[in-house]
């Protein structure tokens, strides 16, 4: 899996981030954030991406060595999915998205969004935010080891998703049909078990929230 960290402008709680050799791109005012790291010293950013109207770049220093890509003002994509779209391009299939809740629940909206368009475009995206991590399945089955601890919540992001299973979660279904208009998956219950979630045919929007 090729990885790339994306770094947005929203709610921020993060103290560190590793990055290995993953690429980083850092979406307009989501430099702030950058800064914020206390290992941020240590995060080479390789991309710099937006229209700039959060970031004044004539005014921060940025490494000679980063790209900068401005993007026109007047767009149909949010920086965000701009970065994502270009991470593609490049081959990377794996996305860890901060910075991409909260402030304005409609740039939280957006970027499930961005989930879903990741998603469709046969990669996994992840949004971090500090004890939440969110993502989505789209026609397959995920495992959860026995050290997750809290709860986990899911949604159907179509008018229905079929064949629901959910194993060794305090509430379990079985080849479960669930409506995008009925909460059926809200606050589930890890119990020290290993766990998985399958949808057969649809697309669950899933959230872990840690204790």
């Amino acid at each position: 899996m090729k990885k790339c960290i994306i770094i947005g402008a929203g709610e921020f709680n993060e103290k560190t981030i590793n990055k290995n050799d993953d690429l980083l791109i850092v979406a307009d005012g989501g430099y702030y954030n950058y800064l914020k790291l206390e290992n941020q010293k240590d995060l080479f950013i390789d991309y710099l991406i937006g229209d700039f109207d959060s970031l004044d770049i004539q005014k921060v220093n940025i490494d000679s060595k980063t790209k900068v890509l401005k993007l026109y003002p007047v767009k149909d994509d949010t920086d965000v999915l701009d970065a994502v779209k270009y991470a593609l391009d490049k081959g990377y299939n794996e996305f860890a998205i901060y910075g991409a809740l909260g402030k304005r629940v409609e740039h939280s909206i957006a970027n499930i969004g961005v989930l879903s368009y990741i998603k469709d475009h046969n990669a996994n995206g992840f949004l971090y935010d500090g004890t939440k991590v969110i993502r989505i399945i789209k026609n397959e089955k995920i495992y959860l080891d026995n050290k997750y601890e809290g709860y986990i919540s899911f949604f159907s992001l179509y008018e229905k998703s079929s064949g629901v299973t959910v194993k060794n979660l305090r509430y379990e279904l079985d080849n479960y049909d669930i409506y995008e208009n009925y909460p059926l998956g809200i606050d589930n219950e890890f119990i020290g078990k290993s766990a998985s979630i399958e949808v057969k045919k649809g697309k669950l929007l899933v959230i872990y929230n840690k204790k």
